[in-house]
């Protein structure tokens, strides 16, 4: 990586040290005086819980066990959230942190605490919300799936912001605040992104490249960066960026704000771009299935934990070759190819019409003619309907956003003989979602938790459902 001469004439010890003022905690108002609180459990968001005159507190960076002296910054009728002043008694669990951001950036909310013990908390928080609000235990607990605790995370999407100054922050958000860490390091990102951060906030700086509001990073080959605009950048910037794309080995696009899915080179063509990545063949002496996409796509942002998952998803389907499998919200095809290899037939279902194209694609790319795909709005339309266009299923696959599938689980109760697994990112719609096929006549048969996002406090979890005839 070559060196690039300092912003706007200041030494780069001095730009670092400015940048390390910009990184010391935000702290809000304090109310009342310090308070000495036992924590007695971890929230869902990975905050300490314990109890002051009867009210709830969080207290983030606190941990079950520890006796913490705290402040209370916000206060409601039901709860108080309190910020840490000082641990009096620490947990036997507490460890360092990994990352100097760490408790002001608020990307992570668990690195004080060890790996194993995360994915514990994390799991014991999803079964009581399962309990607590959906009165369900499942039948059968499947052990965890695992993958690198650090340096995991393939994509990420970093704001932009500038002071009076000139001088640029490029980062995550604070914890609990709208304003930008900028980040020196970020141990869960894979290192060829880390790579990126030094070099793309210096020609931000160095160009004072106010009209970049966001930076979509994709750990791809090569490197990925896309680059979101309000307004156009000067041309100075845009052959400054070039260079520093050709030094680095960089695929950089430009995105307009008025069409947040059309890219252009740093030229100005115009292009749409396909990403790729690799997924394990069902197939003796297969080449690997290779899913493409395009830079703003979803895709799960840890590749490893993501193959572990597609191999259980297909594990817990069990899907016979003279089956149809029914893929609802199957994004680019993550789950909806594998399954073709399984399966008489699939058919994939995702709202974004885009995405379909991007999955009919694929499909040809790989040679898998069993497949059907479907562009509808799952929350408007009828199973009965589906059923019609379609034919019924043997197994259904749901992987929807964090909103959950209400309207689908509303209505599969009609799908007699259908089994579900249901791959989700939100423990509490999923506990929701639950309890409306359980009402219905499913069985919770076995769940399990996956750690995709190792030291947060985000939870990816998988159940499969089962009903007779």
């Amino acid at each position: 990586m070559s060196r690039r001469p300092p912003p706007r004439g200041r030494s780069q010890a001095q730009s670092q040290r400015n940048r390390s003022r910009r990184n010391k905690p935000h702290r809000s108002t304090p109310i009342g005086p310090p308070l000495t609180l036992d924590i007695t459990a971890l929230g869902h968001d990975g905050r300490g819980i314990s109890k002051h005159e009867g009210k709830v507190v969080f207290v983030a960076g606190a941990l079950p066990g520890e006796q913490v002296e705290a402040r209370v910054v916000q206060e409601s009728s039901r709860f108080s959230e309190a910020q840490l002043v000082e641990v009096i008694t620490p947990s036997e669990q507490r460890i360092s942190p990994a990352c100097s951001h760490f408790g002001q950036c608020g990307g992570c909310q668990l690195q004080h605490l060890a790996a194993p013990d995360q994915l514990q908390a994390k799991q014991q928080v999803v079964l009581d919300q399962l309990r607590r609000f959906a009165s369900l235990v499942p039948e059968q607990l499947a052990d965890p799936i695992t993958a690198e605790a650090f340096g995991y995370r393939a994509r990420a999407r970093l704001g932009v912001s500038f002071n009076k100054l000139g001088e640029v922050t490029l980062g995550f958000r604070r914890a609990g605040d709208k304003q930008l860490v900028a980040l020196v390091q970020c141990p869960v990102l894979q290192p060829s992104l880390q790579a990126v951060l030094a070099p793309l906030a210096q020609w931000l700086e160095q160009f004072n490249a106010r009209a970049v509001s966001h930076v979509e990073l994709v750990a791809s080959t090569p490197c990925t960066l896309v680059l979101r605009l309000i307004r156009p950048l000067a041309a100075p910037a845009l052959e400054a960026l070039q260079n520093l794309a050709d030094q680095n080995h960089w695929q950089v696009f430009l995105q307009p704000e008025r069409d947040n899915k059309a890219l252009t080179q740093i030229s100005g063509t115009s292009v749409d771009p396909r990403l790729y990545y690799q997924l394990a063949s069902a197939r003796t002496q297969s080449s690997p299935l290779r899913v493409g996409y395009h830079p703003t796509d979803f895709t799960q942002v840890n590749p490893s934990l993501n193959a572990k998952m597609v191999a259980q998803v297909m594990d817990w389907l069990a899907l016979r070759a003279n089956e149809r499998l029914w893929d609802l919200f199957c994004g680019v095809g993550n789950f909806t190819l594998p399954a073709a290899q399984y399966a008489a037939s699939v058919v994939g279902v995702e709202a974004i019409e885009a995405m379909v194209v991007r999955c009919r694609e694929n499909a040809r790319a790989n040679q898998l003619d069993n497949i059907e795909f479907v562009a509808a709005d799952l929350t408007q339309s009828s199973i009965d309907r589906l059923v019609q266009k379609v034919g019924r299923p043997d197994a259904i696959l749901l992987d929807p956003p964090r909103d959950g599938a209400r309207e689908v689980c509303e209505q599969l109760g009609t799908l007699k003989r259908a089994r579900i697994v249901y791959v989700s990112c939100n423990p509490a719609t999923f506990a929701r979602d639950a309890r409306i096929l359980v009402d219905q006549g499913y069985r919770l048969q076995r769940f399990g938790v996956m750690e995709m996002f190792p030291q947060t406090s985000h939870l990816e979890t998988m159940a499969l459902l089962s009903k007779g005839c």
